[in-house]
């Protein structure tokens, strides 16, 4: 069974590349282009890897990480954001890794693959 992947981003042309990085995966990939259109599909569905931007402009990524972690034990998830010097206090839980964008596909992908392999 393929494992699923939420990606929230509120820029299409971020979810544009997510799509093609994950496109020949094997992977099933939801895509949500709001705060509370991944809110949704996190309460209704059920996911084996959360990929956040942190900010949208109706919520910030940190609470759908929290959300997911409430509704997944050993929930997984990648929250990605611009490089902004603030953005790297962000107290999140072990089970989340951050990335700066631009970020490098193959470290990007790796820790997709790490992610997903517990």
């Amino acid at each position: 069974m393929p494992r699923k992947i939420l990606v929230a981003d509120d820029e299409k042309a971020m979810l544009s590349l997510y799509s093609r990085l994950f496109s020949g995966t094997g992977y099933r990939l939801t895509l949500a282009s709001s705060f509370a259109e991944a809110a949704e599909l996190i309460t209704k569905n059920s996911y084996d890897l959360l990929v956040t931007d942190l900010t949208f402009p109706d919520g910030v990524g940190t609470e759908l990480v929290k959300i997911f972690n409430e509704k997944k034990a050993g929930a997984r998830s990648l929250l990605v954001t611009g490089s902004n010097p603030e953005d790297r206090r962000l107290d999140l839980p072990s089970s989340s890794t951050y990335f700066e964008k631009p970020f490098k596909v193959d470290a990007f992908l790796a820790a997709v693959e790490r992610a997903l392999a517990v």
